[in-house]
């Protein structure tokens, strides 16, 4: 009997975080014992307070990429960053299984009745790239916020690989039009990402996107003001997402995630370090 629409994609999800888990296992085995301690112990912090997974701009990061983004573009945005990157399946190159990383992630969520946007972005990056990738890689997720807007607007709430690739190649080419950054440069960028994730923690998306909510929900009376009321019907209609619901599934298989780090560190010979002879 066929798998119903529902299993087969929590099959396909289960497959992907394990194949995460064998290419993050792949690159920790390089590391050194304390390092590879220090990187699980984040992620098992992360899984017991998603929230922690971000922190506040400091006032000069803040500062910058205001004025990078634009004060007007992102003056209801909670800026944020995180010792994560994001990864995920990747969109450009589906059929070869490889992954795409991320620096930032831009997300909205509505609780208690207002709608809140935020931007997190990868602190290395913060501090590594020039001003033209910041600038690039701001106007590349504001773009595509617009455009997933857009697509809701047209009662589209579920794309899939092509339409999220579509969208990540308009986006693009709007970032790149508005900040007439070099080809050169994207280079640069493209491997400076490349290093950052042979560094630092791998988080998939869907858990940096539930512990935003966290955070949200962790700190409303701080962010309070940043909230807005819903605009127009559309809004209202995506008001109704069950995003607390989300949330715990995404922390469910972020956990299965996690075993499966752990299992793959035994299977290739470093249990957090220890060589297994």
């Amino acid at each position: 009997m066929p798998l119903s629409k529902e299993k087969n994609q929590k099959k396909l999800e289960a497959e992907w975080l394990e194949r995460v888990a064998r290419e993050i296992a792949d690159t920790l085995k390089h590391y050194k014992v304390n390092e590879i301690v220090k990187i699980i112990a984040f992620y098992e912090h992360s899984l017991a307070d998603p929230a922690s997974l971000h922190v506040p701009l400091d006032n000069h990061e803040s500062e910058a990429i205001i004025r990078l983004a634009g004060e007007n573009r992102i003056k209801n945005t909670i800026l944020l960053k995180t010792r994560a990157l994001i990864v995920t399946p990747s969109i450009l190159a589906p059929e070869s299984g490889s992954l795409d990383y991320g620096t930032a992630i831009h997300r909205r969520f509505f609780i208690n009745g207002l709608w809140f946007s935020f931007i997190s972005i990868n602190e290395a990056y913060i501090k590594s790239a020039s001003e033209p990738m910041l600038r690039y890689m701001l106007e590349h997720e504001l773009a595509q916020g617009e455009i997933y807007k857009e697509l809701a607007a047209r009662r589209i709430k579920r794309l899939d690989s092509e339409m999220k690739r579509v969208v990540h190649e308009e986006a693009t080419v709007k970032a790149v039009r508005q900040t007439v950054i070099s080809a050169e440069e994207l280079e640069r960028e493209r491997h400076l990402i490349f290093e950052l994730a042979s560094k630092h923690p791998l988080v998939p998306a869907h858990f940096a996107t539930t512990s935003l909510y966290k955070y949200l929900e962790q700190h409303f009376e701080a962010v309070k003001q940043f909230g807005l009321a819903s605009q127009d019907e559309i809004e209202e209609e995506l008001a109704t997402a069950n995003f607390a619901a989300r949330a715990q599934s995404s922390c469910d298989r972020y956990a299965a995630f996690l075993k499966a780090l752990k299992k793959e560190m035994t299977m290739t010979g470093a249990e957090y370090g220890t060589a297994i002879v």
